[in-house]
């Protein structure tokens, strides 16, 4: 038992160094096969913008998926994100004062980086950028939306007054345009239905009215006959 703890106590640390060895050769064998790369780029922001917000660099971050890596602003407006592995990334920035347009960063296993355009949309189309990439402020951020003013266009388009005015040209000016084209008047008369013969109002009227006089005056005959008749008698 003495012999068998003396052998143990030599060689754990043998053991040690062999664990230790195989473990830094794990370690170089994963850097060697994810190697890590940095992304460079700049931001830009036209002078009006930055007569808004002179020291809006302080409170801005550089974001690559959404904060899984952050990098920082220097004071050119340059930035670098370092430590980042090869894979497909969103880069934008993270600012509370200006909206800035979104980049799409691929970087390949042998490290070279390519950007384009962030289009979500449309992802299959491909429009590419140089690099380093250049961030542009679009615009400064509207965290209130501006209340809406009364316009004429507004009541000019809308529906309701669009049908009012189609139903104006068809029915005023459409009659006239075609009454100075003897070709659209040759064509409206060929498409109008053919008249039926409709006996006049007036004659019906009067036959009724004549009708109703002679069964009246008839009848005044017939009474007064009847009459005389009686007297005779």
């Amino acid at each position: 038992m003495h012999h068998f703890s003396v052998l143990f106590v030599l060689s754990f640390p043998l053991f040690f160094a062999v664990f230790v060895s195989s473990a830094a050769e794990q370690t170089a064998n994963l850097q060697k096969q994810q190697q890590l790369f940095t992304i460079e780029g700049k931001t830009v922001v036209n002078a009006e913008l930055q007569r808004i917000k002179p020291n809006w660099k302080a409170g801005a971050r550089i974001f690559l998926d959404y904060g899984k890596f952050v990098g920082f602003i220097r004071r050119d407006g340059s930035f670098i994100v370092p430590d980042v592995p090869s894979g497909s990334y969103i880069l934008d920035v993270a600012s509370g004062d200006f909206q800035f347009e979104s980049v799409r960063v691929d970087i390949t296993n042998s490290g070279k980086i390519r950007a384009r355009r962030l289009n979500l949309v449309q992802p299959n189309v491909v429009s590419t950028l140089p690099y380093p990439v250049k961030l542009t402020a679009r615009h400064p951020m509207r965290y209130f939306r501006v209340r809406e003013e009364w316009r004429i266009t507004d009541v000019l388009m809308n529906p309701m007054m669009l049908m009012m005015g189609a139903a104006f040209i068809l029915v005023v000016l459409m009659p006239k345009l075609a009454a100075q084209d003897p070709n659209v008047q040759k064509e409206m008369q060929n498409m109008q239905l053919p008249k039926v013969d409709m006996p006049d109002m007036a004659d019906m009227l009067a036959n009724i009215w004549s009708s109703g006089s002679n069964k009246k005056g008839s009848r005044k005959q017939i009474s007064s006959g009847q009459n005389t008749k009686r007297v005779t008698r």
